[in-house]
């Protein structure tokens, strides 16, 4: 979004680790989902400018409710799911949410499956009307036998069967063990101030390999050589953060104030991209012993060795790690009845990070302080425009295949937008530009896993248009147009500046429709439908010689039935069974990219009590 990768948080906090992740979070799990364009919360501003996505995971409400859902699907999808919320003492303060999720599901593409396990209890103590203390775990625990379905050849993007993988069934499945936990104090002080503290943890540990292929057989390009790659990696995030927020009243001037501090420790340990079958060739070199596939007539059931790190983790080729803490300060200040907002803060963060890659060592440690100052005037109480200048940070481990350091990623993002409400708020439009840039922005190195590369700086500007609420009685809208123009402006490698930032999309264009049947005895029925574009899709990695991957169109749609106590609901993707990729780029002669789903359906009935 907006030329960049947006951040991810859970429950307002970062818990991104630095290699790979977080886990998705499943959706048993989620209450809601609230996405961000731009620095929309101060909160949020250690993170890319183009935005934020914030999981909130389902709490206790105090209130019994009990509901179960079962979902069948294409390709042997299976699901149950249970969500209970509920109070273990008469005078309801010991409250509890549990939720719990059994999945298995095969693929379109060949040997690949998924089996994922949830638990996920929360226990919440209500001192008093004003004080609470609420203790969160969830274990997510997955099976799978691709990381990623990717594939490769020499004969143009989408050019092979969807169903092609180079993966091996003689292969181990991935093995994926995730645990979260949160400790959350609130306490309000009065009906204008609070004060929150929270400390959660993340631990992701897993295991697995996988066939890769690095560039083109010059003998004969339809054959694939690959060889199995090997992957042992734990990964940990331990996060802190207290903040007060209040409002103050003074003649013909209103405060609100936000102000604290968050502390994160991230390291990463694993054995990372091993090369493990080999072998010594003549002149006494250790080479990757290959097995080649014929891209026109695969052949699988080869035989390939087992392997584990010898010793473990602690014998490794990555020990990677960041910390960072931050002060920040935010005070939004209204004028003339609440119709002008001004929004001045600032954030302090310190970062230190270390990195120990194939026994290569590099630091580094960093100050920056990151103003910013909003605008926003309501012209009528339906309409307002707004204008906003922030800068961001995002604290990045890694080392480049030189020996050399990444830096934390530093943005600015400027801002100006107008917002309006129809039909008494019924529905609204938003119209938003911005001209966002980039320093120090990461890619993994596509010549080793193991390294990273950092662009110099890039530039991103464009429009967003977004319409969402019920724009005729019954028929719910949501439709979002987004325009993006991304370049580098300086590269180590001048052949790269004036050339397309990674994973560029210059226009989206999304639309999804609701309606609910009119009539008494039709209003329990629901019809929906929807489609996803992009045009002007760009590669993973910057390239002087761009090979743009082709554009990206998919129509979905379902119908939905619902009584007191039941919900049914049909939901068929890719209605014009499309073929579909994710993630083009071009390496050493080939072209990769992630296969997406043919025509597909799913089946889901939920239960309340």
């Amino acid at each position: 979004m907006r030329g960049g990768q947006i951040s991810t948080l859970r429950n307002g906090i970062d818990l991104t680790p630095i290699y790979r992740g977080p886990v998705p979070e499943d959706a048993a799990i989620i209450d809601r989902v609230e996405f961000m364009k731009g620095p929309s919360l101060f909160m949020n501003n250690i993170g890319d400018p183009a935005g934020t996505f914030n999981v909130l995971t389902k709490q206790p409400t105090g209130t019994p409710h009990y509901s179960a859902t079962a979902m069948l699907g294409s390709w042997n999808l299976y699901r149950l799911a249970a969500d209970l919320d509920g109070v273990l003492d008469a005078k309801k303060k010991l409250q509890y949410r549990l939720n719990v999720m059994g999945m298995t599901s095969e693929s379109f593409v060949r040997y690949d499956y998924n089996r994922r396990l949830v638990l996920a209890p929360v226990l919440k103590y209500q001192f008093s009307d004003r004080t609470s203390v609420t203790a969160e775990y969830t274990y997510q625990q997955f099976q799978y036998a691709l990381i990623s379905p990717i594939v490769m050849t020499p004969n143009g993007y989408a050019s092979l069967p969807r169903d092609f993988t180079i993966h091996e069934p003689s292969l181990k499945p991935y093995q994926v063990r995730d645990h979260t936990g949160f400790l959350t104090f609130a306490h309000a002080f009065n009906k204008n101030w609070s004060l929150t503290a929270r400390a959660s943890l993340l631990q992701n540990d897993y295991e697995g390999m996988y066939m890769w292929v690095t560039g083109v057989n010059p003998a004969n390009p339809n054959l694939l050589l690959r060889n199995p790659k090997y992957d042992l990696v734990r990964m940990q995030v331990y996060s802190q953060q207290v903040f007060v927020n209040g409002k103050i009243r003074m003649p013909g001037v209103t405060q609100q104030i936000l102000a604290g501090v968050d502390m994160n420790q991230k390291q990463v340990l694993g054995d990372i991209y091993v090369t493990y079958d080999t072998y010594t060739d003549a002149a006494g070199k250790t080479q990757p012993r290959y097995y080649p596939l014929h891209i026109d007539a695969p052949e699988y059931q080869i035989q390939t060795p087992d392997y584990r790190t010898p010793g473990g983790l602690t014998h490794g080729n990555t020990d990677q790690s960041i910390r960072y803490y931050s002060l920040y300060a935010l005070d939004e200040l209204t004028f003339f009845r609440e119709k002008l907002r001004l929004t001045l803060g600032g954030r302090f963060t310190a970062v230190n990070t270390h990195n120990n890659v194939s026994s290569v060592e590099t630091s580094s440690k960093d100050q920056v302080f990151t103003p910013r100052v909003g605008l926003s005037y309501s012209i009528q109480p339906t309409w307002s425009v707004y204008a906003l200048y922030d800068q961001t940070l995002i604290p990045q481990a890694g080392i480049t295949s030189a020996g050399e350091a990444i830096r934390p990623l530093e943005g600015i993002n400027r801002e100006i937008g107008v917002k309006k409400d129809w039909l008494d708020g019924r529905w609204n439009t938003t119209l938003s530009v911005y001209h966002i840039h980039r320093s120090n922005i990461v890619a993994t190195d596509p010549n080793n896993a193991l390294y990273r590369l950092q662009v110099g700086k890039t530039h991103a500007k464009g429009i967003e248009l977004d319409v969402v609420g019920e724009v005729l009685p019954g028929l719910n809208a949501v439709i979002n147009y987004a325009y993006n123009d991304s370049k580098i402006d300086s590269d180590v490698n001048p052949q790269l500046i004036g050339a397309r930032t990674p994973m560029y999309v210059k226009h989206v264009q999304n639309t999804w429709l609701n309606y609910h049947l009119p009539g008494s005895k039709l209003s329990s029925f629901s019809v929906s439908a929807g489609y996803q574009y992009q045009g002007g899709r760009g590669e993973r990695y910057a390239t002087a010689v761009q090979h743009p991957g082709p554009d990206y169109f998919r129509l979905d749609g379902g119908i939905g039935w619902h009584c007191k106590h039941l919900k049914v609901n049909v939901l068929i993707n890719n209605i014009l069974n499309k073929t579909l990729i994710a993630t083009p780029w071009y390496r050493n002669g080939l072209y990769y990219w992630v296969a997406q789903a043919p025509l597909n359906a799913r089946l889901s009935m939920h239960y309340v009590l």
